[in-house]
């Protein structure tokens, strides 16, 4: 029966777009994963039944969706999307009278009981079969794409292949001294050419050291020009990625597949040269040996075909293995990397017990994953290297009677013994070395996942040259997340003279963090138009665009560098006396002071040795450094006190430049040229602080609540 091919979720929410896209192979239309993401996208909450309904019948599938009970899974069409744990989807792949075989997006192929089946199954069927206009489609070479990293260095490859064949070469002189050897010195016993011999021995010994030396120099040579040429490609791709791709993915998941690279490399260096060096001594062993004995030729042709089909078809088995081995490890990584980074949070909610049993029960799973890989890949081994073992005895036997006879001398019997054992090996490489391609297809699918996904826009859009004015201009736009989703904001127009400074308040999820992430780029307006100067943003180069514009996110970062680093963060435009002035601007200039390093202190990985409105003050800093045009403040002063929230207003006021300030404070946006307020997506309100209070509308309601909050603080406090 036909497999349904694997393909693994990158992201902890797309199971059902995996599962899809794995139907959509079997069928024949290879569809990679990162287009049905782009495409589609991937809700938070992950894709409803419903929306792989959908989605299925866009690529002109039929599908038919039922709540059926786990005894009509033994009759209905497979394979088929199931859900899974109330909370999953797997493909099935089929059902059998004791078991069932089920492909899981997040763990590979897998054979259950039918008592697992049935407790895991959450009642809900999708049936999946190619409609009437249903087109198949060839799917992209991994293999092929990486292999170019190899073929660029062409003349690191050729060097390495002539030197490999110049050792295999005296790998040849071997069988053919030893037979000479036996034959004229040895059974005559001229003893005469012993110190020739032993001359000649040394030759070959040296020789060999130094071009086997000068191969592995050269192998060193190519891994480090493999490992920079890919890593570079990697992540320069991954920095230009666009922000959604991050959103769903963890730290350590893609740490892990940056540093898959150096396994890839690894096996690309060795064993795409290997292939090709493999294959000539293969024929050379064959035509060498074949003037000894076309008949004990045969016979150890037929051996090493027979070793060679034990290690390919093997690699099934190995294959599924793998891909449960590094999907495990990915997971280890992702939690250990959430639990170090989130470390607070751990401490002072003593989580620690709990967070070390989660991982070491994860742990345990991956050494049990690589505990199977290695006993599967030791018994496969085990039998090449025991009918390696037994070779040279058989031979011997099997040519007693020639031997006897006198159709074949010892020394020929001896050269042939070694050419054979040396035939064996190469055939033994080319089968692990085929296992090894067939694993890094699982490291592969991870780093296509980035190499391929869609980049920010750069080429072809106007460089920002000269400094903006800092007009914006909001005309009828609306965005949503994903194809389903609800819109996030809708048909929101305003406009933002130079100069002047837009408040922009509402609750939580009204959409206020979304207006900037759509000004910077991040994201892209699924309609309307968004003008920057009168320009529309979509034809403006990403990176200028940024440059231009100072930004605080409430969730900024700090990075493990000086205080002054992180407020220059490599900017040219940016001098000492930027940093000292912005700092001051930022309320934060005097505490660096008072620090025995002052400005070459340095700041801890996320900023954790200073207090949560220092980072905020010093954030600042770093947006104000450049002298932007345009200042963009979301939430920037949430941590602070109302004294130190005071000063700060006071130097931002008598900036010129354009300020978009997003609060949930509505007594820091009460000087804001003007106010828009925000309500599920929809700008419901705008004006002055005063005519706002005065229309007793939304923003009046907040208002008051807000004051009636601080109010009972304040009684509270005294």
């Amino acid at each position: 029966m036909k497999k349904v091919p694997f393909i693994e979720q990158m992201e902890h929410s797309e199971c059902g777009l995996a599962s899809l896209a794995m139907i959509l192979s079997f069928y024949g239309n290879h569809v990679p994963l990162t287009e049905l993401r782009e495409k589609y996208g991937v809700p938070k909450g992950g894709t409803s039944l419903f929306q792989i309904m959908k989605i299925g019948e866009s690529y002109k599938l039929n599908v038919k969706g039922y709540k059926a009970d786990f005894t009509d899974l033994k009759s209905i069409s497979l394979p088929a999307i199931i859900h899974w744990e109330n909370k999953h989807y797997v493909v099935l792949e089929k059902v059998k009278k004791h078991s069932a075989v089920v492909v899981d997006p997040a763990q590979g192929r897998t054979r259950i009981s039918l008592k697992e089946l049935e407790e895991k199954y959450s009642g809900f069927t999708l049936i999946l079969s190619p409609g009437d206009s249903f087109e198949q489609k060839k799917g992209i070479s991994h293999t092929r794409f990486f292999l170019s990293y190899v073929l660029e260095k062409k003349r690191l490859i050729t060097l390495i292949v002539i030197i490999s064949l110049l050792i295999q070469g005296f790998a040849l002189i071997v069988p053919w001294m030893t037979q000479w050897m036996t034959d004229q010195v040895i059974v005559p016993k001229e003893a005469g050419y012993l110190s020739t011999i032993g001359y000649s021995i040394l030759i070959l010994l040296f020789s060999y050291l130094i071009f086997s030396g000068l191969r592995g120099f050269f192998i060193a040579k190519l891994q480090t020009a493999i490992d920079k040429s890919l890593m570079t490609q990697f992540i320069g791709k991954l920095l230009n990625l666009s922000y959604p791709f991050f959103e769903n993915r963890s730290t350590g998941e893609l740490l892990f597949r940056a540093n898959s690279n150096i396994y890839i490399r690894q096996i690309l260096s060795t064993k795409a040269i290997t292939f090709l060096i493999d294959g000539v001594l293969l024929i050379t062993y064959l035509v060498v040996m074949a003037q000894y004995s076309v008949e004990m030729t045969g016979i150890v042709s037929l051996i090493g075909l027979g070793i060679l089909a034990v290690l390919i078809l093997s690699t099934s088995v190995s294959r599924k293995l793998a891909d449960k081995e590094i999907s495990s490890q990915s997971h280890v990584q992702r939690l250990l990397s959430e639990s170090i980074n989130g470390i607070g949070d751990v401490k002072v909610m003593g989580l620690e017990n709990q967070i070390f049993d989660d991982w070491s029960k994860k742990f345990s799973q991956q050494l049990i994953h690589a505990e199977k890989r290695s006993v599967w890949t030791s018994l496969v081994n085990t039998v090449a290297t025991s009918v390696q073992f037994i070779l040279p005895i058989f031979l011997l036997w099997l040519s007693g009677k020639v031997l006897i006879a006198g159709d074949m001398t010892l020394g020929a019997l001896l050269g042939f013994n070694a050419l054979a054992l040396s035939f064996i090996a190469p055939i033994i490489s080319i089968g692990n070395g085929y296992g090894e391609l067939i694993y890094l297809g699982s490291y592969v699918q991870r780093i296509y996942d980035v190499m391929h996904a869609k980049s920010e826009r750069e080429s072809g859009q106007t460089v920002l040259d000269s400094p903006i004015e800092g007009k914006i201009e909001f005309k009828n736009v609306s965005f949503k997340h994903n194809y389903f989703s609800d819109y996030s904001v809708k048909n929101l127009s305003f406009e933002v003279n130079p100069g002047e400074k837009l408040a922009i308040v509402g609750s939580s999820g009204s959409g206020k963090s979304t207006i900037v992430k759509l000004l910077l780029g991040m994201y892209t307006p699924s309609k309307g138009s968004i003008l920057v100067d009168g320009k529309d943003s979509e034809k403006i180069n990403l990176k200028s665009l940024r440059r231009a514009i100072g930004v605080v996110f409430q969730e900024g970062r700090l990075f493990n560098k000086t205080i002054s680093e992180n407020i220059a963060l490599n900017r040219q435009d940016v001098l000492l006396e930027n940093i000292l002035t912005a700092a001051d601007q930022a309320n934060i200039h005097e505490e660096i002071m008072n620090l025995p390093l002052n400005y070459n202190t340095t700041v801890s990985e996320f900023g954790i040795n200073f207090s949560g409105g220092q980072r905020q003050r010093l954030i600042l800093a770093r947006a104000l450094a450049s002298k932007p045009s345009i200042l963009v403040l979301d939430e920037a002063t949430s941590a602070l006190d109302t004294l130190s929230e005071k000063v700060i207003d006071k130097h931002l006021s008598a900036l010129s430049c354009t300020q978009i300030v997003i609060a949930h404070r509505l007594s820091t946006v009460k000087n804001a040229d003007r106010i828009v307020v925000m309500h599920q997506g929809e700008a419901i309100e705008t004006g002055t602080h005063e005519e706002l209070i005065r229309k007793q509308g939304y923003y009046y309601k907040l208002w008051k609540t807000q004051e009636l909050k601080e109010k009972n603080y304040e009684k509270v406090a005294l």
